[in-house]
């Protein structure tokens, strides 16, 4: 069996093409079809929905600041709050705490919603490592019997 040599040429092809691909989209157009897998429409239902649940937690960490807002302006009898201050008094002690409590619910709310999008996901990424393990192995398997055929036995 006869080793050739790589030119630099070939070796830096090789080298662009390994660049181009290991990239955001190269790695995720890689990995696509682990997670988006085409004979599993219940997969597809869980990436769907881990996908809905992302956005209503960004959803809801986006709010925190208009909470903030609407209760400083409370706090200091501005028009653009939604609910308008008629008693001052009431508002100076119910204001900060109803912040507070709201700034506790949001973080509540982003916690439940990461919790349940990870178990919804993790069968899909159980699947992907299942399948990406079964591939390794049966290529590692493969490159050891061709290994073991070709060799020689010692004379």
């Amino acid at each position: 069996m006869a080793h050739t040599i790589p030119t630099p040429a070939a070796d830096a092809q090789v080298q662009d093409n390994i660049a181009q691909r290991a990239t955001l989209i190269g790695t995720l157009l890689h990995l696509w079809p682990y997670i988006w897998p085409g004979d599993r429409a219940d997969l597809k239902m869980r990436v769907v929905w881990s996908f809905v649940l992302l956005l209503v937690a960004k959803l809801a960490t986006l709010s925190v600041p208009f909470t903030f807002k609407w209760a400083v302006d409370a706090l200091t009898g501005a028009d653009t709050a939604p609910v308008q201050s008629s008693n001052w008094a009431l508002w100076l002690i119910a204001s900060p705490l109803i912040m507070t409590l709201s700034y506790g619910a949001v973080r509540v709310l982003m916690a439940v919603l990461t919790q349940w999008r990870d178990g919804i996901f993790a069968k899909v990424a159980m699947h992907a490592v299942r399948k990406l393990a079964y591939l390794t192995s049966f290529t590692c398997m493969n490159c050891r019997c061709a290994f073991t055929s070709s060799a020689r036995p010692a004379a």
